[in-house]
Order: C-alpha cells, then structure tokens, then sequence
C-alpha cells in the first residue's frame, strides 16, 4: 500500500517517471499559457499530447512490467492521471467528473514539486494542478526521447517485415558501441519486445538497419533460420523505385 504520509522526491524515481513528470510539468506551464490568452485550440492539443501520447502510448506501457511491484511507479501514476483529469475538466466535464470520483478515493504519497490540492468532492471546485522546476528534466528528456528513437527505428523494421506484435526479437549492437544510457535499456527492450541487447555476432539472416551512424542488426524475426532473400531483395528494390 502507498503511504499517504510520505514525500517521493525527484531522486528516488525511475527514467520513465522522471520523463513524465517533466513532459507534464512543461504540459501544464503551456497549457496555463494558452487558456491566459485564450487560444483554447493550442490548450486543447497540449492536453491530448499529454494524455495520449505522452501518457497512454509511452509512460503506460513502460511501467508495465514493473508497476505492481514499484510503489514510486503507482504514485507517479496516480498523481500523473489527478493531474490530467484536471487539465481536461474544462474540456471534457462530464467523463473527468466520473473519473475523479474514483480517483478522488485513491490517496497515494505526495510527489516532490507536483502540487494539487486536496480533492474536493466535485473536480469542478478542485484546485488547479501546479507544478514546479524540479520537475523539468532536460536530460531525463533526452535520455527517453534517443530511447523512443531507437524503439520507433525497431518499429519499423517489425513492420516491414511482418514481424508478429509479441514475438521476442534480439537486437544485435557492435563491441564496443554504448546505445543507450543504462536506465533506458530496460525501457527499449520492453517497448520494442527484444529478447535481449547482444554484442555478439550477428547470423546472417538478421536484418540490419541504421541508427544513428551506426548499424545494427535484428534477429528472430521469423522462425525459419533464415530470411528469404528474394522476398527481401524485391523490398527493396520496390522501395528504391517508389523514391
């Protein structure tokens, strides 16, 4: 259970925390910004890039694996899901009302520079959420936007090749090559679904592909032990000639 008590400071919470916290620490400073000058288009759009593509298509798949077992996941989680409904009330009343009723009955720890005010029983007479610099991440920012890059880049071969969506690929990286901080490594291989980073030798049906300026290679991709050339080879020339 979360102690209601305590105070999770910015030192003891993971990448991907970090990485939320500061998009929606930036999220509410421009969303504060567009409703003071009445552009309720741009506050709009700020509050679906953090719900859905900041929240729902990243945070949430990252923390899967470990939330149930990680109390500072499930409170960054809690306050994280306060805070939109929040931002979103002005827009969408009614479904936030009915979620903040749930939500309300959760209480959880207290996160360090994020401020929301007890809640009161109707959302509509909750305060405004208010967060601090200590939120703003510049390098936890970084640090998770070259992991969505390389994740994206992995995507994409999957899908060129057909690759089933759960199917455990590896990832071939050359000796010697650091990829990825330490803290983003466990957030690549769950969200491309790698089996594991290996700086062994490829075998010669892995796919390569760029990243960067370096090459890297996917294995697994199919069952059969190797790729058919043909198939591959015709790709890409299609692809060539569509250029």
């Amino acid at each position: 259970p979360l102690d209601p008590a305590l105070t999770i400071t910015h030192k003891q919470l993971s990448l991907a925390d970090r990485w939320m916290l500061a998009r929606l620490a930036s999220g509410i400073e421009r969303a504060n910004e567009a409703l003071a000058s009445y552009h309720f288009n741009a506050y709009a759009e700020t509050c679906y890039e953090l719900l859905w593509n900041d929240f729902c298509d990243w945070y949430l798949e990252a923390i899967k694996p470990t939330a149930a077992q990680d109390p500072a996941h499930r409170a960054v989680l809690r306050a994280v899901l306060d805070t939109l409904i929040r931002l979103l009330h002005p827009i969408m009343p009614f479904v936030t009302e009915a979620l903040h009723e749930r939500i309300r009955t959760i209480r959880g720890p207290l996160i360090e520079g994020l401020t929301l005010g007890a809640s009161n029983l109707l959302l509509a007479r909750t305060p405004w959420p208010i967060a601090e610099q200590v939120l703003l991440d510049g390098s936890a920012e970084a640090e998770f936007s070259r992991m969505q890059e390389l994740v994206r880049a992995i995507r994409e071969v999957r899908a060129q090749h057909n690759v089933k969506p759960k199917r455990k690929i590896k990832l071939h990286i050359p000796a010697g090559v650091t990829l990825l901080a330490k803290d983003s490594i466990p957030l690549a291989i769950t969200l491309a679904e790698l089996a594991a980073l290996s700086a062994d030798p490829a075998p010669t049906s892995a796919v390569p592909f760029t990243f960067g300026n370096v090459e890297l290679k996917l294995s697994d991709l199919t069952d059969e032990a190797t790729i058919d050339v043909g198939a591959e080879l015709a790709r890409l020339e299609k692809l060539i000639s569509d250029k």
